[in-house]
């Protein structure tokens, strides 16, 4: 599978999948090579603090002014954040990957720090950690059933509640996830 059949996309687990990091899981795949694939879970409802707790840790910003929560995106790197969001006009901001003219990821502090002074993206959601697959491992989940693969649509990333984006993605896909079959016990 080459980078542009599965990134920028959604990974929508299984339902067979156990593995309790990724059961149920909903993954943003932001990139997707022969080096292997990084992605965010993006529905994942446990909240680890607010973005204004961590705006005044961070000094910048105070904690009142965002109550959003921030999510695990994932059991790799979680000390590191990243920010999802809308982008908004045709310039990027600093650190930004561009999934398409809807959804960016930027792992940057210069973007976090904007959203402090309000004049960062409007829509947004911070997660801590990321999902990541050596060479050849996604695509060996993929060919066993314990992903399904999907387009990228802003709509879930952003306007569908959290705890409600896997159905929806399975929903859009016109896939039933009771049928969905698969030998995946214990994968990703």
């Amino acid at each position: 599978m080459t980078e542009s059949m599965l990134a920028p996309g959604l990974l929508v687990a299984a339902p067979p999948l156990d593995d309790p990091n990724f059961a149920r899981s909903l993954v943003l795949l932001i990139a997707h090579s022969e080096e292997g694939a990084l992605g965010i879970v993006i529905n994942h409802a446990v909240a680890v603090g607010t973005v204004g707790d961590l705006l005044e840790q961070l000094k910048l910003g105070d904690r009142e002014s965002h109550r959003e929560p921030i999510h695990v995106g994932g059991p790799v790197h979680q000390e590191m954040g990243w920010i999802v969001y809308r982008p908004a006009g045709a310039d990027a901001l600093d650190g930004e990957s561009r999934l398409s003219e809807e959804v960016a990821v930027s792992p940057s502090r210069d973007v976090l720090a904007a959203i402090g002074r309000d004049d960062g993206p409007q829509r947004f959601d911070l997660y801590v950690g990321c999902a990541g697959w050596g060479p050849g491992q996604l695509e060996e989940e993929v060919r066993q059933g314990a992903w399904l693969p999907v387009a990228l649509d802003a709509g879930i990333v952003f306007d569908v509640p959290t705890e409600e984006r896997w159905q929806a993605a399975f929903t859009r896909a016109g896939v039933d996830p009771a049928g969905f079959m698969g030998h995946t016990r214990g994968q990703a």
